[in-house]
């Protein structure tokens, strides 16, 4: 989505340039990847996350500010849901929404659950996922960087420093600042030394109960082992259903809406089963 943001101002009024920029990328990382990691899955952010249920405060500032921007968010959420069907229509990918879940989740869960020996590549700039490098058949991409993305320590120890520090482009504050602070003009963290960093990861109960609730607060949003139960499981049938689209459905897709270059490239879009 990101990539595509930019461009969205002269295209909000033409969604077929937005159709066509986004299944292009799509063909580019299909060609990319697909030999060695097969079967590319389309993992797709559903509304009303189950982590603002859990903690309102959650990307509350993100709201904030697209209410105020220049973009006409609701044009482009039109444009992108109508493509997400398409996408889970026509093309022979898995793709992948639960109501409540995050395109993290599913991640999450599909690197944890696969088997080890099958390789698995996460095309995205987020480092939210280095957490996901700790299993030794997942790597990750930057599309936006163009390069791979690795791990500045051990994945398990950088998810651990993030916990105890928050992330304050989600809304969630370190673990010894109130819910609200990110939210609150008149309000900041309070500082998080990296002597206290470490302390609490050895001893999460080392400063008191209402911090060590903190980190049980960020953990739960953070760590991607803690989507709820029942979103494992319905990622799980999702993933496994049989799945509406095919080349030939493509095909005929790109015919109707006159993408004659995406038809040229139509051989790009063929999955590849590990």
């Amino acid at each position: 989505m990101s990539s595509i943001m930019v461009q969205i101002k002269e295209y909000k009024d033409k969604p077929d340039m937005v159709r066509h920029t986004i299944f292009n990328i799509i063909r580019k990382y299909n060609l990319m990847f697909r030999e060695e990691y097969g079967q590319m899955v389309i993992c797709i952010d559903s509304k009303n996350s189950w982590r603002r249920e859990y903690f309102p405060e959650y990307k509350a500032l993100r709201r904030k500010n697209r209410k105020e921007d220049k973009h006409d968010w609701k044009a482009i959420f039109e444009i992108f849901n109508q493509t997400k069907d398409e996408l889970n229509d026509v093309t022979p990918f898995i793709t992948i929404e639960v109501p409540g879940c995050e395109a993290d989740d599913i991640i999450g869960h599909l690197c944890a659950t696969k088997h080890p020996g099958e390789p698995i590549v996460i095309v995205s700039p987020d480092r939210d996922f280095v957490q996901l490098h700790q299993y030794p058949n997942v790597q990750q991409y930057s599309n936006l960087q163009k390069k791979w993305v690795k791990a500045k320590k051990e994945p398990v120890f950088e998810l651990e420093e993030k916990i105890m520090k928050g992330d304050a482009g989600d809304g969630i504050p370190n673990v010894l600042s109130n819910d609200d602070v990110l939210i609150a003009e008149d309000k900041r963290q309070t500082p998080l030394v990296a002597k206290k960093v470490d302390m609490l990861i050895k001893d999460p109960e080392a400063l008191g109960t209402t911090v060590a609730r903190r980190v049980i607060r960020n953990r739960t949003l953070i760590d991607l082992r803690r989507t709820p139960e029942e979103l494992k499981k319905e990622i799980d049938v999702q993933y496994n259903k049989e799945h509406k689209g095919s080349i030939q459905e493509l095909m005929s897709f790109f015919i109707k809406h006159r993408m004659g270059m995406l038809l040229e490239s139509l051989g790009d879009f063929e999955t590849r089963n590990k």
